[in-house]
């Protein structure tokens, strides 16, 4: 599987329907309840002192704690008061912030229905003088410290090293009446900028495995083992020699190599279900086991697969018998833990008949669509198909997860024009009935990605909230990122979507650089305004960032010998030079930057 100062520029329209990106919770988007916003106020600190103290319960788990620590600092930070924490212990008093469940929320007249918030969810409240942030266990509550400082008091963390914090002389808020919780269960943003700081990641509310997520954080929100792609785990390549009726039949001989497995053989269900339970035993800490097959087709023609997979109208037929098998064996004695498998490439389609168990998770993958243009709407077949057969598991599936994809994997630095598609289709994988957002880009480039910062940062805000105002998210990030360069960005930004917009030019994740959309003309336009944009930037942090911008129009400038001779190689050890300072490692999922700049004659 291709496994900061707010100005009052506006920003150009990313898409036709744009302007009517409104904030509309919905039940199948995060869903509030919120008062009347002109009720009377509450005021946290005046003039560096405050009333207030932050109460936690003496049984507080780490990250009920940590959610009193984050307050405390951000708002000394914001107003120079700094509110002392106890505990529940002490005897309540009237101006208090009350964190997560415990004893002085309890003798208050509002009560908190904490079995409805699971683990993320929230209330945001008041009582009296008293302000509720009362969570689910482990993340709630610190979710709605978080979601207090960002939405009611303007705190943004734009990347892990660029937060943007009021200088409040006082900090008021609204009476509240809101119960927010997340409508995707897991939200995973599967690019190096998240997955390189767990605070940062833990501040923006997603919850995947990879982000070193703590006690703190209140972890993550379920351990894998392995993560994905996982036959030759469950049946090792070695065993080829011995026994090739373990693998797959494919044009009448056994086939070995990076290939799938013979899934109606009995003792390859056997030693499946056998290492299944050693690896429950060995990784008690995992809560999803992957049953899942590899990244590639070669499946089995046997008779007996066949006959299945002809029945069942998809060769899910045969996986799905397969992986049934294995969740059956496992459900009595681990009712915790789920079997997660792939609807895949061949697999996508799902079985006519056969329905996976109650403790299995279909993982949908989208990897064939267009993602310049909404899933829902595109007329590419390749989105119809997906369409269909996302609409055919919703019914049948009892978790359906979703693997979305969001760069090139082939060439991570060129331009990958797909801001238009972000929330649509981040809604239509929630309207039907997906819990789980796994969205994947530049995972193992080490630093930037093409536009990186800021798709990382937008995706983010989608997974916790599918209506969230994209627009402003994407205004508020460029003038902070860019600072006086933010309106040649926006322009570029308009530029590279033009294409794709104006003649419905299609992107998938392996396009090459010669691209319709990626045209001689489009990218000259983009150079000459990024070169305007590194002109206008008021200090060298900026500088650098415009000029990380600009390695994608060099890129494919380089890669199509748009420049030639000593011109090229100066240009080859410009962009090196610069993706090594950014801390780039990759250009591409399977190539190194430095494999890359050797081809090309650069050390």
């Amino acid at each position: 599987m291709k496994t900061r100062p707010r100005s009052g520029i506006q920003l150009p329209k990313i898409s036709r329907t744009s302007v009517r990106w409104t904030i509309r919770l919905t039940l199948c988007a995060l869903t509030f309840v919120t008062a009347a916003s002109d009720l009377a106020a509450v005021t946290i600190a005046d003039k560096g002192k405050s009333k207030y103290r932050i109460v936690v319960s003496a049984n507080a788990i780490p990250s009920e704690r940590y959610a009193a620590e984050e307050l405390q600092r951000y708002l000394e930070k914001i107003s120079g008061a700094k509110l002392p924490i106890v505990t529940d212990a002490t005897v309540p008093i009237w101006h208090e912030i009350l964190l997560g469940n415990n004893s002085h929320l309890a003798k208050l007249r509002r009560k908190v229905d904490f079995a409805k918030l699971g683990p993320d969810g929230f209330v945001l409240r008041e009582d009296g003088n008293r302000l509720i942030i009362a969570g689910g266990k482990p993340r709630g509550t610190l979710n709605g410290v978080y979601t207090l400082l960002e939405e009611k008091i303007g705190v943004r963390w734009f990347t892990p090293d660029l937060e943007t914090v009021p200088k409040l002389e006082r900090i008021t808020l609204p009476k509240l009446n809101e119960t927010r919780i997340p409508a995707l269960e897991n939200r995973d943003v599967f690019w190096s900028e998240p997955m390189h700081n767990a605070d940062f990641a833990a501040r923006h509310r997603i919850n995947g495995q990879h982000y070193g997520l703590k006690e703190k954080h209140g972890g993550a929100f379920a351990v894998y083992h392995p993560f994905v792609h996982s036959f030759d785990a469950l049946v090792p390549p070695e065993l080829y020699k011995d026994h090739p009726e373990y693998f797959p039949l494919i044009e009448g001989k056994r086939k070995d190599g990076y290939v799938q497995r013979c899934l109606s053989n009995p003792d390859v269900l056997k030693m499946s279900i056998e290492r299944v339970h050693q690896w429950i035993k060995d990784h008690p800490e995992a809560t999803i086991i992957s049953v899942s097959q590899n990244d590639t087709f070669n499946n089995c023609q046997c008779h007996q697969c066949k006959a299945i997979d002809d029945a069942e109208g998809s060769p899910a037929g045969s996986l799905m018998k397969f992986v049934n098998a294995i969740a059956e064996s496992i459900e009595k004695d681990h009712p915790n833990v789920r079997i997660d498998t792939l609807a895949y490439q061949y697999t996508r389609k799902p079985p006519k008949t056969i329905r996976p168990r109650k403790n299995v998770i279909i993982r949908l993958c989208s990897i064939e669509c267009c993602f310049s243009h909404p899933l829902e709407t595109c007329p590419e077949e390749k989105n119809r198909r997906f369409r269909d057969d996302i609409v055919a598991w919703e019914p049948v599936a009892p978790l359906l997860y979703i693997w979305d994809y969001t760069t090139d994997f082939g060439h991570y630095q060129q331009p990958f024009p797909n801001f238009d598609s972000l929330q649509s289709n981040v809604k239509f994988f929630v309207r039907h009935g997906v819990k789980s957002l796994f969205e994947q880009g530049n995972y193992s480039s080490g630093g930037s990605g093409e536009m990186e910062p800021l798709r990382a940062y937008v995706l983010a805000k989608l997974l916790w909230n599918p209506e969230t105002d994209v627009q402003k998210h994407i205004n508020e990030f460029v003038n902070a990122y860019y600072g006086k360069a933010a309106p040649k960005i926006f322009t570029y930004i308009e530029t590279i979507h033009r294409p794709v917009r104006e003649k419905g030019l299609h992107i998938h994740i392996f396009d090459k650089p010669n691209s319709a959309y990626l045209s001689e003309d489009v990218m000259n336009a983009g150079e000459k305004i990024l070169n305007e944009a590194e002109g206008l930037a008021e200090n060298d942090d900026i500088r650098f960032r415009v000029q990380v911008a600009r390695l994608p129009v060099w890129y494919v400038k380089i890669a199509n010998d748009r420049v030639t001779g000593d011109a090229k190689t100066d240009l080859v050890k410009r962009f090196v030079a610069i993706a090594r300072k950014e801390g780039v490692s990759n250009v591409s999922e399977s190539k190194t930057l430095d494999e890359w700049a050797k081809k090309l004659g650069v050390d």
